[in-house]
């Protein structure tokens, strides 16, 4: 492809979402089904973009998209209601992890899957898709308690698929330190949160030192790409701590009030440069998100799939859909997350699998060796996206902001 070329097919990537997103309230359709319908065209089908170098920088890539999309999640969140819902966001995110997890595994079983293979499966398509969830949840209109537990849910579960196929390679490669990273992991999840916690309080003073110069949004943006770094680079959550360094920024008056700190000069700094920062924050996510989609639909690999994967694939939905039902169904009888019968079926169906996914499935088949896992992730992470449009429908929605 020549390089006019490859510049306006970004033109017009970006063009399709703009118009995506404009005709979401009205077509019920999420922008991130247009896009990977889009990527999976110009990849698998016609041949336009090279695949196999797009799986090659998946990993990078899929980090960077998550990363701003939490950064932006974090920013958006009000501290009172995730301190009121951060119980019941994790008990749904672990609930709904386990389950599906045992659900998969046992898909794989039942197909003659080897054991490692079957359990692997289980642990890649597990979890959520952050990435899809976190930039839907406030358009779906939800009340604002039950659109922060989703937010809360989407953020853990990537957390959770990360660390539990980490956990089981160690283990199925023969390392003997499985039992113990899975004993760390709390620790682990507590070090992020704690030093994103640390490094948000103390960068609103470098913040106002510097209000004179220019770019400190972009200089903001630095410090949580190298938050994310170092975080992961020890061991530790670079998630978590993305999404807490967010949280602190938006809400550094109440954090410093609960750790009875001085708090004159918080509230300048949130008029002032969190909005700022909000307004670049979400203009980069669009950009990233757009072609974080694409690049979806150009590694998914639905022509290698055969009939065995595709049953496996619509087996393993199905049970998450019933699981999925029930878990809810009796948090809201309990009165854990109380909803009204609309928003049931909306946050039922918003179960989507999403790159994470699709890159956790590649480096379990590159580790472990064996059965090809991608293809019928593939299947799943479309399916998973298709339920999102019946969740939607009939649904008024929220504008975008």
């Amino acid at each position: 492809m020549t390089v006019h070329a490859f510049l306006a097919l970004l033109g017009g990537l970006l063009v399709l979402a703009f118009v995506a997103e404009g005709a979401f309230n009205r077509l019920r359709i999420p922008p991130v089904l247009v896009l990977m319908a889009c990527g999976f065209l110009l990849g698998p089908v016609f041949k336009l973009l090279p695949v196999a170098a797009f799986l090659e920088v998946a990993p990078h890539f899929g980090a960077l998209a998550f990363l701003l999309i939490l950064f932006e999640g974090g920013l958006d969140l009000h501290l009172p209601e995730v301190i009121h819902r951060f119980s019941s966001g994790a008990r749904l995110a672990s609930f709904g992890f386990v389950m599906s997890a045992f659900f998969a595994a046992g898909v794989g079983l039942a197909f003659g899957w080897p054991l490692a293979s079957a359990v692997l499966f289980g642990l890649v398509v597990a979890p959520i898709s952050g990435a899809v969830v976190l930039p839907l949840a406030p358009r779906l209109g939800l009340p604002q308690g039950l659109a922060t537990v989703v937010v809360l849910e989407g953020a853990l579960a990537d957390v959770f698929g990360v660390l539990g196929v980490s956990v089981a390679l160690q283990f199925f490669t023969g390392g003997g330190l499985a039992g113990l990273l899975a004993l760390g992991s709390l620790a682990a999840a507590a070090f992020s949160v704690l030093l994103a916690l640390g490094v948000g309080l103390v960068w609103p003073h470098a913040l106002r030192a510097l209000r004179e110069h220019s770019y400190l949004d972009v200089l903001t943006f630095g410090v949580a790409l190298a938050l994310w770094g170092v975080v992961e680079t020890l061991g530790a959550s670079g998630a978590l701590a993305v999404l807490a360094f967010g949280l602190t920024l938006a809400n550094e008056r109440e954090i410093l009030g609960l750790l009875k700190l001085p708090g004159e000069g918080a509230l300048e700094l949130e008029a002032d440069v969190t909005s700022s920062l909000h307004r670049f924050i979400g203009q980069l996510t669009f950009l990233v998100r757009t072609f974080f989609f694409v690049f979806l639909g150009v590694v998914v690999q639905l022509h290698k799939a055969n009939w065995a994967w595709f049953a496996a694939a619509l087996v393993t939905m199905a049970l998450f859909v019933l699981g999925r039902g029930g878990i809810l169904g009796r948090f809201a009888r309990t009165g854990a997350l109380p909803m009204e019968k609309a928003d049931f079926r909306t946050v039922w169906m918003l179960q989507p699998r999403g790159l994470v996914n699709a890159v956790l499935a590649m480096q379990a088949t590159h580790k472990l060796g064996g059965l090809d896992l991608l293809p019928v992730v593939s299947i799943i992470i479309v399916v998973s996206n298709l339920l999102v449009v019946f969740g939607l429908r009939g649904r008024p929605l929220a504008n975008s902001a």
